[in-house]
């Protein structure tokens, strides 16, 4: 189904404010988790099979985890980006809500080569950390995060239990049949057109994969999505319920 939305709620101006600030800080921070960067969300250094490191960025709810979500940030992927998401979308209502919140320090389409080892190193820490949310899994990415995310859930598509891509599209070879029945919400600026017509044409072959999509293109909106912290919890319980 594809759908034009009427305007959403618009977040309280100081988180939007918030969250330009810590965009801002970041295009002059360096690469990597240094020590100006906050201590919360909590940063965790985890090794992969090859002898490297993923560093992941975790906000844990405040009583037993029920869910995960898994997010790629937009940009270069670097640690200040990935704040940036987790900032605006992802660290209040979710947690809020029982869900755990995994942010992955990557390069979204650089996935596209590194998916497996990177997901393989995630998914054995959130086994470890959160066995009794692990079952229930939902992806998501922004921009070149909405690009990864569907790399990384094809690596594991029989842990997701749903991909929310604000924006995202997937141009890679590879059959997206594996996410057949999987829920996936595109979200995308009516003002961002090339990327309007990568959703579209993502849409079109996750459906045909047998996916459950649901495309939005967001009225007078364009790159960077204003989207309620709130809607993304709603469209996640929605989703659990049969």
């Amino acid at each position: 189904m594809t759908r034009t939305p009427q305007p959403r709620t618009v977040p309280p101006a100081g988180a939007l404010v918030a969250s330009a600030v810590t965009l801002i800080l970041a295009c002059g921070a360096d690469n990597g988790i240094g020590p100006d960067l906050p201590q919360v969300p909590e940063w965790i250094r985890v090794p992969t099979e090859s002898g490297s490191t993923v560093s992941i960025a975790v906000v844990r709810p405040e009583t037993t985890a029920r869910g995960v979500v898994v997010a790629f940030p937009w940009g270069a992927g670097d640690a200040s980006l990935l704040l940036g998401l987790i900032d605006s979308y992802w660290d209040e209502a979710a947690p809020a809500a029982g869900y755990a919140v995994v942010g992955v320090e990557t390069y979204g389409p650089g996935l596209e080569e590194d998916a497996a080892l990177v997901m393989s190193a995630v998914m054995g820490w959130i086994d470890e950390n959160f066995a009794g949310a692990s079952g229930d899994i939902v992806m998501t990415g922004a921009s070149a995060g909405g690009i990864g995310v569907f790399h990384a859930a094809l690596t594991v598509p029989d842990r997701v239990g749903g991909i929310i891509a604000m924006p995202g599209r997937y141009a890679g070879e590879e059959s997206l049949e594996p996410l057949s029945g999987t829920p996936v919400w595109m979200m995308v600026g009516e003002g961002d057109t090339r990327w309007v017509d990568g959703s579209e044409s993502t849409a079109e072959r996750l459906r045909d994969a047998g996916a459950d999509v649901t495309l939005d293109i967001l009225p007078g909106q364009g790159h960077v999505l204003i989207v309620a912290q709130a809607e993304l919890v709603q469209w996640m319980e929605r989703r659990r319920t049969p």
